[in-house]
């Protein structure tokens, strides 16, 4: 490779000017692919004989080709990032140069254009590159360089030199007689080459000789051939070259393929244009009407096409966006659906066979019955919304149109009209009001009796809506007992939607005190009340839930006194240091309990009384203040803690802890004490302190009961509390004594149970990992709760009735309900939700409950 093909790969080479001391940042990575792919592009190029610049700079940052190359390639190339505007800028900023590179983007272009754009063509695209005199020799300006051809950089011939060749050239005998021509006008043209200084008083001359020679040497060039030679009196006048062409400069033409951006802009201009010019058209750019309004005016036209079309687009956007149709955005669309809705009673006398109810059933009548119930089933989509509920209920004819569709004749033709007409009445009636003998109310109460399910559940629905928190409306009452009775059969029924209605209808019933002694009539009162007990459990689910139960092994009461260490504890308190040694001291004789305390003297002076009697031997004590605060690392519960009297003084305590029945050894050994009583003396008890139970017995055998040395001596027990050889009544059989002492003697499992005790929690609960002792197995039965977690559904609302009855029944309900007690009793047992509603229904006045 030539040293002229390739420019310095590092940022260290010698620089030269201002600028040789300046920072470069580079984007460099020297890894094996990035030498691998510097490489290849030597090679290239010095097959290609151009020059390449391994690290060029921009800003003043060294460029990493092989990131440029992949960063241009993976948008598509050269010419792809070319024609997108401001791509290169955008390729530019990403390098974060200074803000005043504000042609970053035209130099990183000019960069890739020098030394990756002919390996992209060959390598990327697979194509052969343009030669090198119309790719790296020309600038980066221009359009695509994977389409240029001789063409686009052929140089156009000057026209001066056509005019020159016209011209005859003078004889060089004529050139040594002619007067010095006046200088000619040029164009400044700076000379790029180098030239040779020369000396400043040579200057002006050499510039008069230049000027003079510049049009002689042109005449010259056009007539001597290449093989003419000049003669002798050439040497007079040499053959300067001017190193400058004025030739014009051609101006690049855009065409579709150069420029095509130009051309996109262009139509884009003329269709802007093209609209602008149509805008005066008459008409054009005027919307029309919203589909709404275009829906309310054919619903008004009653032209049949118009309404079609009206009622298809309404039910469609009554399903799919009811909450967005208010009835007050669109004035008259109610009215004209109400109206669409009154011509059914037109369409049935019409349709009448001989003035009867029977309707001849024509393709005509079926297809205006089927426009009725799409108006119908608008009405009812739109009714579910709060708003058009009410405003439904204000209008005019709204409520005769109703209870004339409810009078239909019960016809399966008319059942969809009815069941819609029904749904409506469920959502406004919140916003109607019951009068006497009102007709829709009758129309309501004759739907009880049918035998269609849809009605009797929509007329159900409808009646506990208008008496439901007002009882000014509430005319249950005025229902006949036939549908009464129907309704209490229904309960029966293994359909959940029915049932449910009939007790919410009965929820509402039993508010007066008449109706619940209508209910109670006998015998049918006994059996609603044994269908109310059942569903108390409707659909319970049925589980077992697992207890377990614990021995609570009671703490006993904190000892009066601080237990006394034995010697052989001290002697291993007395091998640390302050404060260690009282830390420790405070475990041995101490534990934790939250529900406890100490008062900060007592703690202070059995410390001292303890270790007092090695002060003299430079075992000194930890200061009182020291003491108190080493609590808290003992104990993590304990703290200090200072309490007000009732009388006004202060208590200074340590919360937390209470004294040991017998103290710890510093291995976590608990002591057995000696309980045995001196009756000899003052009746003291024995401060011995054993570290086992065997030690124990041994001390007892020694030092209380003794060797037997007199047959005839009577022993006795003098452990405390003890009573049966007590020193009244002794006992001359050594043996009995001694086995009987031996009871008292504490078990190894019985330290460690107390053991365990001491560990365990304030409120009473087994420590360690013992199990629990038994366990119970309770049955539960389920029903349904709402996301709360609460009881609902038909549970819930049969136990309401039941407490309405027994808030409003006479003592004949009392005492049904007195007799299902037991049943009331295990459903509150088992169905955890309903238990607080069974428990109140249980406690109602005048109820008698007994063990």
């Amino acid at each position: 490779m030539s040293e002229s093909s390739m420019a310095a790969p590092t940022p260290e080479r010698e620089r030269k000017g201002p600028w040789a001391n300046r920072v470069l940042s580079t984007d460099i990575e020297k890894t094996p692919e990035y030498d691998e792919f510097i490489k290849k592009l030597s090679e290239y190029h010095e097959k290609r004989g151009t020059t390449l610049t391994i690290e060029p700079e921009l800003g003043r940052k060294l460029l990493d080709l092989r990131k440029l190359y992949e960063k241009v390639t993976a948008l598509g190339g050269y010419d792809k990032v070319t024609e997108e505007k401001g791509a290169w800028r955008d390729l530019a900023l990403q390098y974060k140069l200074a803000a005043n590179n504000t042609n970053a983007g035209y130099l990183l272009k000019t960069i890739y254009y020098k030394n990756l754009a002919a390996y992209e063509i060959s390598n990327f695209f697979g194509k052969e590159p343009p030669p090198k005199e119309w790719l790296e020799e020309r600038s980066a300006a221009g359009g695509s360089i994977m389409t240029r051809t001789a063409e686009d950089f052929q140089a156009p011939s000057p026209k001066s030199e056509s005019k020159v060749e016209r011209s005859p050239t003078p004889p060089p005998t004529e050139k040594r007689s002619l007067r010095q021509a006046p200088t000619p006008r040029t164009f400044y043209n700076p000379d790029t080459t180098s030239q040779r200084h020369n000396p400043p008083r040579a200057t002006s001359l050499q510039h008069q000789q230049q000027n003079s020679q510049q049009s002689q040497q042109q005449q010259q060039n056009h007539q001597v051939s290449p093989g003419n030679q000049w003669n002798g009196s050439a040497m007079n006048f040499p053959n300067f070259s001017s190193n400058t062409v004025n030739a014009p400069i051609g101006m690049p033409v855009p065409t579709p393929r150069n420029a095509p951006h130009e051309f996109i802009t262009q139509k884009r201009k003329a269709e802007q244009y093209a609209a602008t010019t149509n805008m005066a058209r008459f008409g054009v750019g005027h919307t029309g009407p919203s589909n709404m309004t275009r829906i309310a005016m054919g619903l008004k036209s009653g032209l049949p096409e118009e309404v079609d079309f009206a009622l298809s687009q309404l039910v469609k956007t009554s399903y799919e966006a009811g909450d967005d149709l208010r009835a007050e955005q669109f004035p008259g669309l109610a009215e004209a659906l109400y109206d669409k809705l009154q011509s059914v009673t037109r369409l049935m006398k019409l349709h009448s066979l001989n003035g009867s109810e029977e309707v001849l059933e024509d393709p005509a009548f079926t297809k205006q019955l089927e426009k009725v119930n799409e108006a119908a089933l608008i009405l009812r989509n739109m009714s579910f919304q709060v708003d058009n509920a009410r405003y439904f209920s204000r209008l005019k004819n709204a409520r005769s149109i109703i209870v004339a569709g409810l009078n239909l004749p019960n016809q399966t033709c008319f059942m969809e009209l009815k069941h819609y007409i029904l749904d409506m009445v469920e959502s406004m009636a919140t916003h109607l009001v019951l009068s006497t003998h009102d007709n829709m109310f009758e129309a309501l109460h004759v739907n009880l009796l049918s035998d269609d399910r849809g009605l009797l559940l929509g007329s159900l629905k409808s009646i506990c809506r208008f008496v439901m928190g007002r009882d000014e409306s509430n005319r249950l009452g005025e229902i006949g007992m036939d549908a009464i009775n129907r309704i209490r059969n229904l309960l029966m029924l293994e359909d959940e939607d029915l049932v449910s209605a009939c007790l919410d209808f009965l929820y509402q019933y039993t508010t007066n005190e008449e109706n619940v002694e209508k209910l109670m009539q006998p015998p049918d009162g006994i059996e609603l009340i044994k269908q109310l007990m059942r569903l108390l459990l409707y659909q319970a689910i049925p589980g077992e839930q697992t207890v377990w139960l614990k021995t609570r092994i009671p703490r006993p009461s904190p000892p009066r006194e601080i237990p006394n260490l034995p010697q052989e504890i001290v002697n291993d308190l007395l091998t640390y240091m302050e404060p260690e040694r009282a830390t420790k001291w405070m475990r041995c004789c101490f534990e934790e309990d939250p529900n406890s305390d100490i008062t900060q003297i007592a703690l202070w002076q059995a410390y001292q009384a303890r270790f007092n009697d090695y002060v003299p031997a430079g075992r000194n004590l930890l200061p009182a203040a020291e003491f108190i605060k080493n609590v808290s690392i003992a104990f993590s519960v304990a703290s200090a803690m200072v309490l007000t009297l009732p009388t006004g003084g202060q208590k200074f305590i340590i919360k937390g802890i209470r004294a040991r029945e017998t103290p710890m050894s510093l291995k976590g050994q608990i002591y057995v004490a000696c309980k045995w009583i001196d009756t000899t003396g003052n009746g003291a008890r024995c401060h011995a302190q054993l570290p086992t139970p065997q030690d124990l017995w041994v001390h007892v055998l020694n030092d209380h009961i003794g060797a037997p040395t007199d047959p005839g001596r009577k022993l006795h027990c003098n452990w405390g509390g003890c009573g049966k050889y007590n020193h009244q009544a002794g006992e001359e059989d050594r043996r009995k004594v001694i086995g009987h002492v031996r009871t008292h003697i504490p078990d190894l499992n019985d330290l460690r149970a107390a053991r365990i005790a001491g560990m365990e929690d304030v409120d009473g609960g087994i420590g360690g990992d013992e199990e629990p002792n038994s366990k119970v197995i309770i049955r539960r039965n389920q029903t349904g709760i709402d996301d709360r977690g609460e009881a609902a559904g038909i549970p819930l609302t049969a136990a309401l009735v039941l407490r309405n009855m027994a808030r409003r029944g006479m003592n004949d309900v009392r005492e049904i309900l007195g007799a299902e007690r037991g049943a009331l009793f295990e459903v509150m047992a088992v169905n955890k939700p309903l238990a607080a509603y069974v428990a109140d229904l249980l406690v109602e006045d005048g109820m008698v409950i007994d063990d």
